[in-house]
């Protein structure tokens, strides 16, 4: 009969009081843990549970500690239950219990502090890191606002506003927390208000050296939903002296004047894009008739632009505005919007959804009684000098998906 050996189950008791006296966080005990992941524990912050959850894998006994050096415990392991661990979502923690000293000793687990050998892995787990006198250390795993990568910085600016915006690919261990992401969001907007990168020279010369009014983020989790433009999160910051803030959506919180929008929905939209993206034959042919028509119309407003310049007649290139309105919007709601493009379309999409929207937004603040003339006049010539530098690109594009 095989003899029991209560060691291994009185140092996942420990282990797991430990989190949830010394700590106050809570503990689950995981009931399958045949690749090494005995428990989990979610941090807690002023008896909040935050969402951000250590996976741990827990050895017990004298025959852990057999291995060591003058500074680190030694830990050797099987090969599968690395790749496993690499691999996972959430930070992985592996605590050592010493039966006789009580006491538990700890590491992260991660690509860079591992040594792969012939047969398996080691891992050096350093005397110093107690587990009852590391709360805030092990607690940095999440606290640390750079966990993420800024895929690319635009400026949007207009006359009124100098406007960045940022495309930004967040580790998935920090995606899964708004905690995590509430922590991370204020920092970046912080970098991004002081941002030295003007969108053309123009820009330059009327904000050089001057903060940002307004900071749009658009946050990813893989780079699958940045490709398909899939956010799991926005933020917006707007200089509460601007003139023209922005404000696209309704947020669901603010941090820091920082209004945040959780996508709750993306994760449902990575299975519902493939199946509701358009023919490739559909989409560029209607892409095609979307620019044709978009050429026209820009050619009409700079035309009428251009009168209004010689002779000063305000009322008549408004009435020139409003009779296109009926295009505009058409051309607002082309066939593009009845699915999504094809994945090697993107490129073409996002520079013909750009060349409408800014000659869609002409018709906006034609109707926007609120606006003064010096106004309007500034932000027409400024969309209408967006769509003129955007044009060009489009037969490169299309050529790019022949």
């Amino acid at each position: 009969m095989t003899k029991f050996n209560p060691i291994e189950r009185i140092g996942v008791h420990k282990v797991a009081l430990t989190f949830l006296t010394e700590f106050g966080w809570i503990e689950r005990e995981q009931p399958i843990s045949d690749f090494g992941i005995d428990m989990h524990v979610e941090i807690v912050q002023n008896l909040i549970p935050t969402g951000q959850i250590i996976a741990l894998q827990i050895k017990s006994g004298m025959s852990y500690f057999s291995e060591e050096n003058e500074k680190s415990i030694i830990y050797r392991g099987q090969k599968k239950h690395l790749d496993y661990w690499l691999n996972q979502s959430l930070p992985v923690l592996i605590v050592l219990y010493n039966p006789d000293s009580e006491k538990s000793y700890w590491e992260f687990v991660s690509s860079s502090k591992i040594t792969e050998l012939e047969k398996g892995w080691k891992i050096e787990i350093p005397k110093t890191n107690i587990l009852t006198l590391s709360k805030e250390k092990i607690t940095q795993v999440y606290s640390n606002p750079n966990h993420y990568t800024t895929l690319s910085i635009s400026d949007t600016s207009h006359i009124g506003a100098r406007r960045i915006s940022a495309k930004i690919l967040v580790e998935s261990t920090q995606a899964k927390s708004k905690f995590s992401m509430k922590n991370m969001i204020p920092s970046i907007v912080e970098k991004l208000k002081l941002s030295d990168y003007y969108g053309n020279e123009r820009i330059r010369e009327n904000f050089k050296d001057k903060p940002a009014d307004i900071v749009f983020l658009f946050f990813y989790d893989g780079i699958q939903q940045v490709e398909r433009g899939l956010t799991f999160c926005r933020a917006i910051w707007n200089n509460k002296n601007c003139k023209y803030p922005l404000s696209p959506f309704v947020a669901d919180e603010v941090v820091d004047e920082i209004e945040i929008i959780w996508d709750t929905n993306y994760s449902a939209f990575t299975d519902f894009i493939p199946d509701n993206e358009l023919p490739k034959g559909f989409y560029l042919d209607n892409a095609d008739d979307v620019f044709k028509k978009s050429k026209i119309i820009y050619d009409i407003l700079n035309k009428e632009l251009s009168e209004y310049q010689k002779k000063g007649n305000y009322k008549k290139l408004l009435s020139s505005i409003l009779f296109l309105q009926s295009d505009l919007d058409n051309l607002n709601n082309n066939p593009l919007n009845e699915g999504f493009p094809p994945l090697e379309c993107q490129d073409i999409d996002s520079l013909i959804s750009g060349i409408v929207v800014f000659l869609h937004n002409i018709l906006i603040i034609a109707n926007d009684r609120n606006r003064d003339e010096k106004n309007v006049i500034y932000l027409l010539k400024d969309y209408l000098r967006a769509v003129e530098e955007k044009l060009p690109f489009y037969e490169y594009e299309r050529k790019k998906v022949n």
